[in-house]
């Protein structure tokens, strides 16, 4: 299997993001996502388990743990969420760096990191929230039932942030918002049908 390989909505979205910002701006976003990503590695081997492949799509690097090494839904819940702590962290850091030197580009780095972080914390299939509260609820009430819930859930949010990008447009905004919530609405069932882990409990 190859290390690193993507899909048709990796390059549709990386080309909407170099239609609607700078370079500057794409490359410390592109170093924020980098950042985000470690952290889901670094979890992953802390424990115990190994990368096989990453997975560049629509909405973000998809890492598949090779399958010798069995997940339960908690240590699910930690891979999932040491993305968006690593987002943090780097802010954290970034937001030191900028108060210390006075640099643009570090509090460009903090805001990025942040958003990331926070946005990839929404209850959505794709997003790593979307894969924490899947696994707390196929826990709680089985894997099947867990899916159900987690699908009517990603589907509210992401109808919510269609409405929401489709609004600030309207206003004046840019349309990466739009867009990116589009293809989350479009893609859900087809990303929430893949497990990312086998769990156990």
């Amino acid at each position: 299997m190859r290390k690193l390989h993507s899909t048709g909505g990796f390059w549709l979205v990386l080309g909407a993001l170099l239609l609607a910002a700078s370079l500057r701006l794409l490359f410390w976003f592109l170093v924020a996502c980098v950042v985000h990503e470690l952290g889901h590695v670094a979890m992953v081997r802390a424990l115990g388990g190994r990368v096989g492949c990453f997975c560049l799509t629509g909405t973000g690097a998809v890492i598949r743990p090779r399958r010798e090494r069995l997940f339960s839904y908690w240590e699910e819940c930690l891979v999932a969420l040491s993305g968006p702590m690593a987002s943090f962290l780097l802010a954290i850091l970034a937001g030191a760096w900028g108060a210390q030197f006075g640099s643009p580009d570090a509090y460009l780095l903090t805001g990025l990191s942040l958003a990331l972080g926070l946005f990839n914390l929404l209850p959505m299939g794709p997003l790593d929230g979307g894969r924490t509260v899947k696994a707390i609820l196929a826990w709680l009430t089985g894997p099947d039932r867990g899916d159900q819930l987690s699908g009517v859930l990603s589907k509210t949010v992401a109808a919510a942030l269609t409405g929401a990008g489709l609004w600030w447009f309207l206003q004046g905004g840019n349309f990466t918002l739009l867009l990116f919530a589009l293809w989350l609405l479009l893609r859900r069932e087809r990303r929430e049908g893949r497990s990312f882990f086998h769990s156990k409990r």
